[in-house]
């Protein structure tokens, strides 16, 4: 409860768990929400894999043990970070397995998330699950917690629109063609800063 200068009376902080999916390219986009969000007034649980921070930890030069990548804002946020098992070791090569690890994304990380969740959604209370939309899980898992969901997209808007329309470049013909300009897709207009 925090101080909301109303008499003595306490308000809850909002409580967000960010997830994202378990690639960089989409941790860094999920952390700058997690920190926005922190910056607001949230609470935040932010939810990495092992692999993931191993791999952070590695570019940046030191021990998994002493990495944190909410380090420099933990002293004006509350952001907290977790860590859960996607199912592999931490030796194994996603890469090379991307197959194996896809599996292991479908099936076997929604357990041990869900697993954490039932710990960290209830101190403090969540208020909301923020988790990546490549994630096809989260809306169950929310469910069944009783915890509103947020679907969150991490990559840019011409991604975005590629995925969008998907069934109009495949019906055009456009996979595995590289010389070919696309004229037919409505246009991204910016939004604004």
């Amino acid at each position: 409860m925090a101080a909301d200068g109303t008499g003595g009376r306490t308000k809850t902080k909002p409580h967000a768990v960010v997830i994202p999916y378990p690639l960089q390219g989409h941790v860094i986009p999920a952390a700058h929400l997690a920190l926005r969000l922190a910056a607001r007034g949230f609470t935040v649980t932010f939810v990495n894999t092992e692999s993931v921070h191993q791999q952070t930890a590695r570019a940046l030069g030191v021990d998994r043990r002493g990495c944190d990548i909410f380090a420099g804002a933990r002293g004006s946020e509350d952001v907290r970070y977790e860590l859960v098992s996607d199912g592999f070791p931490l030796g194994f090569d996603r890469s090379l397995n991307h197959d194996q690890f896809m599996e292991g994304v479908l099936h076997v990380l929604p357990a041990h998330v869900e697993e954490l969740l039932r710990r960290v959604v209830l101190d403090p209370a969540s208020t909301c699950l923020v988790a990546d939309t490549f994630f096809v899980w989260p809306a169950t898992l929310a469910r069944a917690l009783g915890v509103p969901y947020v679907s969150f997209w991490t990559e840019p808007a011409l991604i975005f629109a590629l995925y969008y329309h998907m069934d109009l470049l495949t019906k055009h013909g456009h996979f595995n063609s590289k010389a070919v300009v696309v004229s037919y897709l409505e246009r991204v207009s910016l939004a604004g800063p």
